[in-house]
């Protein structure tokens, strides 16, 4: 008894003994950035893997890829500086990335900054390893500026105790919209310095040690991003559940929203790199000095399957085929040598014995040819000849066959173009052109069962004495098979054309979204920076006015806290499919960010300007939203500003509507104020 106790208590104890214990290194705190890891391990995947996982948050001021390192955990999340430690000569090794692109940007006041240039003799609050933002700064020609260390507090940024600070554009722009700050994100990629983001990477010795097991756990985990990706709001009640309730459900929604733009599963496999632009990458490092030129990544980027072949056997393989050239080569010389040779001792042996055999070669290789050989006389019209491939094609003998005259060997509509095609090349030969001694058509003819069968037919006229054509030398070749592989082919260009089709209507969707605000589908702020500065150029150039209005819907937060963000997003719609239908065709439209909308009239003078502003004040005070058992209504206010009155440049042009909007907003709201520059 006590053996079958231990034995029972074995079983139920080992699959548990079974799971390999290994731990994860975060980059981070708990938030949706690691939502693939909480997913495999709450669905299971881990598990079905053969792995327990636990997962570590980074302490402040500690290194996930020392950690790693060190053996303090086994795997790890770390960013593109994977690339200058493995340059280094540090083994670790990336397994997949998770972000193709960095979510790394620098926040600033959009009331104090409106470029990136701007920041020079600036404070700005940087991390010391923060390359990409580095390099773009260099890039960009930001090189005098005051690095603050960071608090990861954007309200040091809201109260002005620094002018930029370097954030994720997943995590602190919720935390600025919520405070309704206004800010500008600024991107390292405008500049071409496209880092990856978050990446799962482990060291040379555990995929030597555990290949498989590596290769498993890299499977769990893409399986768990994919399904996070398809689950965001599960996957953030189990954040807030299980991990960290440092983050409400909705940033970690706005979290998940913007990591699907950087990711982009839709387009891009969840863990695809490639080793080129992890060599980019390396390559910034070395402008920043902080790799020699000739760096080396080797190694760097994991091998998911397993090489087929050593990489001896391909050298082997490239001088066996040279070496059975060279012996073919020779082969072939010397067989010829030896067909000449016989070829002169059968002339030696005399002619007639050639001639004798020469017809029975020709029957036997007319008999024993898949393909029909056949022979008819044109007075007659009925065959004189046709080989015995004729039966495993149509079914008929070769006897059959010639008993039968040519109309019956072919379907109506073929023996119809036939005759037709004949009567043509016999006229053409009449008339002198020796290129209608022969033709080639495709033709239907009948089976035995009663099935149809496509013909491919070369023919050629035989001549009498007199140089007359007498009869046809034809070959029938069954093309079944070939007209099968054409329509697998046409089928093929179709589908062919309709992917291209769908890839360009993506392209021109993802155009559309890059330039379109995905709640109001109005045009947004990096449209109106590109649009601004080309129309203000214009106007300048054919000397017309320019008006710029931006407006603003008052107490907007109020909507939000006490409806709800759906019935602030119908506000918003609301508001914009008001201005949408009152300005003209060359208006631009833009939803400039939150609340914020601007509209751009070229040729419209300062006085026209705002009066339109004023009449759309008035509408918009007349709109009434329903919601639910509620009806919203909201007021607006507006700045007018215009070129060439008040201002010459874009930013100046932004400044003096802003500014002439804040006065609209001080002097009680719900109302148009034109900018008044202050007196000198």
């Amino acid at each position: 008894m006590r053996l079958i106790t231990l034995v029972l208590l074995w079983i139920l104890v080992s699959p548990a003994a079974a799971l390999e214990k290994v731990s994860v290194q975060l980059n981070w705190k708990h938030q949706f950035q690691f939502a693939g890891f909480y997913a495999a391990i709450d669905k299971g995947y881990f598990r079905d893997a053969g792995f327990d996982v636990s997962l570590r948050e980074l302490a402040d001021g500690h290194d996930p890829i020392s950690a790693v390192l060190n053996g303090e955990a086994d795997f790890g999340v770390a960013a593109s500086e994977l690339a200058l430690h493995r340059a280094q000569g540090k083994p670790v090794v990336a397994l997949a990335v998770i972000i193709q692109h960095s979510p790394a940007v620098l926040l600033v006041n959009r009331r104090k900054i409106s470029s990136i240039e701007a920041l020079n003799e600036r404070r700005i609050m940087l991390l010391p390893h923060e390359a990409e933002l580095l390099a773009y700064l260099k890039r960009a020609g930001v090189s005098r500026y005051t690095a603050v260390p960071h608090s990861f507090d954007t309200a040091d940024l809201i109260a002005g105790r620094v002018d930029a600070l370097s954030g994720y554009s997943t995590d602190e722009p919720f935390v600025l919209r919520r405070e309704k700050f206004p800010f500008l994100a600024f991107s390292p990629s405008t500049a071409g310095v496209d880092f990856y983001g978050d990446a799962l990477f482990t060291v040379e010795q555990r995929i030597a040690k555990s290949p498989d097991a590596v290769r498993a756990f890299r499977a769990a985990v893409l399986r768990g991003w994919q399904y996070a990706m398809d689950h965001p709001e599960e996957l953030a009640e189990l954040i807030r559940r299980q991990y960290s309730t440092r983050h409400s459900k909705e940033h970690l929604l706005f979290e998940a929203s913007e990591m699907a733009r950087l990711m982009q599963p839709d387009l891009v496999e969840i863990g695809q790199m490639s080793a080129p632009r992890w060599q980019q990458i390396g390559q910034t490092y070395a402008e920043l000095g902080m790799l020699p030129p000739g760096f080396s990544l080797d190694g760097l980027v994991y091998r998911s399957e397993p090489r087929s072949l050593p990489d001896w056997v391909w050298p082997v393989l490239v001088f066996a085929t040279l070496v059975c050239s060279l012996v073919a080569i020779a082969a072939a010389h010397y067989a010829r040598l030896n067909r000449r040779l016989a070829r002169e001792i059968k002339i030696r042996q005399g002619v007639e014995a050639a001639l004798r055999k020469s017809k029975q070669r020709y029957r036997r290789l007319a008999e024993q040819s898949k393909d029909v050989i056949w022979t008819l006389d044109l007075a007659s019209m009925r065959f004189t000849y046709v080989s015995a491939a004729v039966e495993s094609m149509r079914g008929f003998t070769p006897q059959e066959v010639m008993a039968q005259p040519l109309a019956a060997a072919l379907t109506e509509a073929s023996y119809a173009a036939t005759m037709a095609l004949l009567e043509e090349h016999l006229r053409r030969l009449g008339e002198g052109d020796t290129s209608a001694m022969s033709a080639m058509t495709e033709v239907e003819q009948p089976h035995k069962n009663g099935s149809i069968v496509s013909s491919e037919v070369v023919a050629s006229f035989l001549l009498d004495d007199d140089g007359r054509p007498s009869s046809i030398l034809g070959i029938s070749r069954d093309n079944s098979e070939r007209r099968a592989s054409e329509a697998q082919l046409r089928a093929a260009n179709e589908s062919l054309r309709s992917q291209l089709q769908e890839i360009e209507q993506l392209q021109v969707a993802l155009r559309e979204q890059a330039i379109r605000d995905s709640l109001t589908s109005c045009f947004n702020r990096r449209y109106l920076d590109e649009t601004l500065e080309r129309e203000l150029s214009r106007a300048r150039r054919e000397g017309y006015p320019l008006a710029l209005v931006i407006l603003d819907l008052d107490h907007f937060k109020q909507i939000n806290d006490t409806y709800g963000h759906q019935a602030g997003d119908a506000a918003l719609k609301e508001l914009a499919n008001q201005l949408r239908s009152d300005i003209r065709h060359e208006d631009v439209l833009c939803r400039y960010g939150g609340e914020e909308f601007v509209i751009l009239m070229p040729r419209m003078p300062l006085g026209i300007a705002a009066e339109r502003a004023e009449r759309w004040r008035r509408a918009i005070a007349e709109i009434r939203v329903r919601f639910g058992s509620f009806e919203l209504a909201f007021t607006t206010s507006a700045g007018v500003a215009a070129y060439p009155d008040h201002a010459r440049m874009p930013d100046d042009l932004m400044q003096s509507a802003d500014q002439a909007l804040y006065v609209a907003k001080n002097e009680g709201r719900n109302r148009v104020v034109v900018y008044s520059p202050p007196a000198t």
